[in-house]
């Protein structure tokens, strides 16, 4: 998540912590293999930075082991709040739970052996200080694992219309008015290797799915969410949203329609040793 509630596009309403929940389970197998591309495994210690309502958080906590430990930062009080109360319900002894800003973290320098974000870094208006951050909590050696958006624009459903399409970009003009950008992952690289990262994997990421199936209702969960917040903002007017509704119900009926989402980067990049 982003540095504060007001600052993250869809804020943390409980219908908002629903999707996050189906969000996770459509992405899980991307995740968890970047992290066993990045090595993250047994009695490690990871940062699970913008860690929402700790979806992923619970994951690594397992991966890590009672050996291991998850530290867990978000900027949402609500969100802090019901991973804490998951925690102590589960009586999980390997995570710690905190509010912050993961632009200027509390957490102990040169202590982690990885740090993880997952769509946290195109919220931010200045990515680079999470970034630094991130390499100073790491211990040398230590790696930041990143899964981002990279080509927010080349998403779309087919063979679709322009009129329906408009949406991906009125999510673009929005996240880039309001927050950072979801072509934040070209940037990250050179970013990460300018503060002594050494870039360790670039991973491409990305789905295609037919109406119905899991990574079309990811995409649909975010229009009900998303949609009505284009209206508000006067990003689009009533009209627009209409034509895009009507567009959209109909897409679903039309043969051989699919979903090509948003080209998304898995980054891995390791804390260079001072010689």
């Amino acid at each position: 998540m982003a540095e504060a509630d007001r600052e993250y596009v869809l804020g943390s309403s409980d219908n908002e912590i629903i999707r996050l929940g189906f969000q996770h389970e459509v992405w899980t197998e991307a995740t968890t293999d970047l992290w066993e591309n990045a090595g993250i495994t047994y009695a490690h210690r990871v940062a699970d930075l913008g860690c929402g309502p700790g979806f992923a958080t619970l994951e690594l906590a397992r991966v890590v082991g009672n050996a291991g430990h998850v530290s867990a930062v978000d900027a949402s009080d609500k969100f802090v709040k019901l991973l804490k109360e998951r925690v102590e319900s589960l009586r999980i002894e390997n995570i710690d739970v905190s509010k912050g800003d993961v632009t200027s973290l509390k957490l102990e320098a040169d202590s982690y052996d990885f740090a993880f974000s997952r769509w946290l870094y195109c919220f931010l208006k200045e990515p680079e200080r999470a970034a630094e951050e991130a390499h100073n909590i790491l211990r040398p050696g230590g790696r930041l694992v990143i899964l981002d958006y990279l080509n927010y624009l080349a998403a779309g459903v087919f063979p679709g219309s322009k009129k329906l399409n408009s949406v991906f970009q009125a999510y673009m003009k929005e996240v880039n008015k309001f927050y950072g950008s979801y072509n934040v992952g070209n940037e990250l690289p050179a970013i990460l290797e300018g503060l002594g990262f050494e870039i360790v994997s670039l991973t491409p990421i990305n789905r295609i799915a037919r109406p119905g199936e899991p990574v079309w209702q990811w995409v649909e969960m975010f229009n009900e969410i998303s949609v009505p917040k284009l209206t508000r903002k006067r990003i689009w007017s009533a009209k627009q949203r209409k034509d895009f509704e009507a567009e959209w119900e109909k897409a679903k009926e039309e043969p051989g329609t699919f979903f090509f989402s948003p080209p998304m980067i898995g980054i891995v990049a390791e804390k260079v040793e001072q010689g």
